[in-house]
């Protein structure tokens, strides 16, 4: 049967779960979820979350593919960058594809599978961990945990450190609605490092959940790299369920699609966790990009630090939102946020909205930080002057401007795959004027 986000049934997630072979819990879960769906609204431009992005512009009449298509070839993206993985699977079209883990990592007890193999064979690690992070309080939160397709799951035992990531390929190869989860759980003192790439092109709305749920004392480094055509549009919640001492850092990278409305969270639950956000976006002709990030304080002695960069041309437009909120019984919390627009056209357009909701007056530190401004003219004319060509000219400086992020990156690959997205992303060089020059 056909089923479309927009007219979503309980026969259709019923039909779902019969169609990938799942456990009963699970199939309970997803109707657990349909229900909640069911009863939230439809959001709106009228509602704060939305107020910049308009959820009338994805189109929710897509009929959702859980069949594989054929992905092309990959030669660029984090994980081809990053050489030998500790495991890798794919999800092409809502099928689960290739999943590997290499020999010494399955020994230690280190899982890559598809969900329905996690919900049979670890029952109990996966039902706890499922929806702790992104749970069912939004539509589309709700959307995806009833009816998401090509799903995968990571596990990481307790005490098992990986020194080489796991790469997850999600690849959309044609038309329609795709709903892909990644659910990573970190054992107490695990340490993994994951990489999300994100390609493919069609006409495409896509609604994707990555949760990773760290114990006591683990540490994650999540990336998520999109470059998606210029045809898809994306809803994404990239959420860490942090606990107490545990790490967890994670880099977006956000250069294709058409539409990107992205939630990269941070919930930090346990006394001493540490959270950090860090982002880098380039948009470009006829492309609208929304980050709106939550860093939920929620225990003691925790740390965040976010910073996102973005350079912007063309007719484009990009939004940061980020909160920061600290309950009252969490003390001595420190946190920091930063966001930096570069613009180099006059059509291109930033919003940056730094928030701060603060209940306790018992504060570590805690400030906000942001920017939108132009290319600096003297930079730009002083390296022009030493015979470099604009185009050139206008790469190093943006390459300058990323710098504060790229340089603290110090996983395999991540660097330099980023340096040549971005270096293929300026096409040509600054045309937007400070009007204060003449």
């Amino acid at each position: 049967m056909d089923i479309t986000i927009k007219d979503l049934t309980e026969e259709g997630v019923l039909a779902l779960s019969s169609a990938y072979g799942e456990p009963e819990w699970l199939r309970d879960r997803r109707l657990e979820a349909f229900k909640a769906f069911s009863d939230l609204e439809w959001p709106h431009r009228r509602v704060e979350e939305w107020r910049y992005t308009d959820p009338a512009r994805f189109d929710l009449e897509r009929v959702v593919r859980t069949d594989g298509g054929t992905p092309a070839p990959r030669t660029a993206g984090v994980i081809v960058a990053a050489g030998d993985l500790d495991g890798s699977v794919a999800i092409v079209d809502g099928e689960v594809r290739d999943a590997m883990v290499c020999a010494e990592a399955a020994e230690r007890g280190v899982v890559v599978t598809d969900m329905a193999t996690a919900a049979r064979d670890h029952a109990e690690v996966v039902g706890e961990a499922l929806g702790s992070a992104a749970g069912t309080t939004a539509k589309f939160d709700a959307l995806s945990l009833a009816a998401f397709t090509g799903s995968v799951v990571v596990i990481v035992p307790p005490d098992v450190e990986l020194a080489r990531p796991i790469g997850v390929r999600v690849h959309a190869t044609g038309d329609g609605a795709f709903l892909p989860r990644v659910l990573v759980i970190a054992g107490r003192h695990a340490k993994a490092i994951l990489y999300v790439d994100h390609s493919g092109d069609g006409e495409a709305t896509v609604v994707e959940t990555i949760e990773a749920v760290l114990a006591e004392g683990a540490h994650i480094d999540l990336v998520t790299a999109q470059d998606w055509g210029d045809h898809v549009d994306g809803i994404a919640n990239h959420t860490g369920l942090v606990g107490r001492q545990a790490s967890y850092r994670h880099l977006e990278v956000t250069l294709g699609g058409r539409i990107q409305y992205v939630r990269p969270d941070v919930h930090l639950v346990g006394e001493g966790g540490n959270g950090e956000l860090l982002g880098v976006y380039f948009t470009d002709e006829g492309q609208h990009v929304e980050h709106r990030s939550l860093i939920h304080h929620d225990a003691s002695h925790t740390t965040s630090n976010t910073v996102y960069k973005g350079a912007l041309q063309g007719r484009s437009r990009a939004v940061w939102y980020g909160n920061v909120m600290i309950e009252a019984h969490a003390k001595q919390v420190a946190a920091d946020e930063t966001n930096r627009n570069l613009i180099m056209s006059d059509g291109a357009r930033a919003d940056s909205i730094p928030f701060l909701e603060i209940k306790t007056s018992d504060v570590a530190s805690c400030g906000h930080h942001s920017s939108i401004g132009q290319v600096d003219a003297a930079q730009l004319f002083y390296l022009e002057s030493r015979g470099i060509s604009r185009e050139e000219a206008a790469k190093l400086l943006v390459f300058g401007f990323f710098a504060e992020i790229t340089d603290r990156i110090d996983l395999p690959g991540v660097r330099e795959t980023v340096a040549a997205e971005l270096e293929a992303a300026v096409t040509h060089g600054p045309t937007s004027r400070d009007p204060r020059r003449g």
